[in-house]
């Protein structure tokens, strides 16, 4: 039995000039108003968009006609998820966005231009393009170089721009053969006073439970305290600019942090047999778990230590 993957994979603009940085702006700007456009007729069908707004929209919007649809299915993408989630009296308010690329609006090579060889070319509207070098992390060059050589498929690219720098999400697909029927469940749960926690769950003795991992999340903690604490100092001096900076360091320690957590939640798990990971609420297995609340102590007494940086 086969099925489709996906990864993302996320590189820099590197250094554009400030002609491309405004031709981004502006079609950002631009596919903004496009989405909220669409959303306004409150709609989760493609088909309706397409056949009553599809020729209006083309007319009232400087963009390429690519975007023009990606814009049409990210705004019923919205509504649907708002739709799933929201709660009485809710309301759709619509504050950022990112720009969603298809195959037929962007080329991305390899080169053996000095500054990086990796350029990402983009189908703004009927008259413009640009040109942007793209770096990679050492991780994400890897599967980037996986996809030039054919083993992953080149789907859409999200343009995101993020404290005032853009960022190229790659979206990547692959066909391959369905894992084997898990034999345990590694049941994960979120909550406040433990960023996370494991508990691996046999098939055969699903009334039984293994012993669980948990994940205090104290330096994130210890993160948001701090740069917390140097926000109000900013704030109180009345230095913006500085404050706006530090919401992008911060953002990026924490994601770090994350990151390292992800990678030791997947070490837990590839030491049972046949592993799948599902989140959940773990309150039924708390009362059929023996020991559970005697190890959730002790683990509470032994904080994750703070892992070396390596994202």
């Amino acid at each position: 039995m086969q099925k489709d993957v996906q990864v993302c994979v996320v590189g820099k603009v590197f250094k554009p000039n400030r002609l491309k940085v405004l031709a981004l702006n502006r079609a950002l700007n631009e596919y903004f108003r496009l989405v909220r456009w669409y959303i306004g007729f409150n709609s989760k069908s493609k088909n309706f968009l397409h056949e009553n707004c599809y020729a209006k929209a083309k007319g009232l919007f400087n963009l390429n006609t690519a975007l023009i649809q990606t814009a049409r299915d990210k705004a019923v993408e919205m509504l649907r998820s708002f739709e799933e989630t929201k709660k009485e009296d809710d309301v759709l308010r619509l504050k950022r966005i990112s720009i969603r690329f298809d195959r037929r609006c962007y080329k991305f090579s390899k080169t053996t231009n000095v500054l990086t060889p990796y350029w990402l070319t983009l189908s703004l509207n009927r008259k413009e393009r640009v040109s942007l070098p793209i770096v990679f992390g050492e991780k994400q060059r890897q599967r980037i170089e996986e996809a030039l050589r054919g083993e992953w498929k080149f789907t859409t690219i999200e343009m995101v721009k993020s404290c005032g720098q853009w960022y190229a999400h790659f979206v990547l697909k692959k066909t391959v053969e369905a894992p084997d029927e898990p034999e345990t469940i590694i049941a994960i749960d979120r909550g406040e006073h433990n960023l996370a926690v494991a508990v691996a769950i046999s098939k055969k003795n699903p009334n039984k439970p293994m012993k669980g991992q948990f994940w205090r999340g104290e330096e994130i903690k210890r993160i948001r305290g701090l740069y917390g604490h140097i926000r109000r100092r900013l704030q109180e001096k009345k230095l913006l600019k500085k404050v706006k900076e530090l919401i992008g360091k911060e953002k990026r320690k924490v994601n770090q942090q994350l990151h390292i957590i992800a990678n030791q939640i997947i070490e837990y798990a590839e030491q049972f047999p046949k592993p799948v990971m599902v989140m959940e609420s773990l309150n039924g297995v708390r009362n059929s778990f023996k020991g559970f609340q005697e190890a959730e102590q002790e683990v509470s007494q032994h904080a994750v230590q703070e892992a070396s940086n390596d994202h």
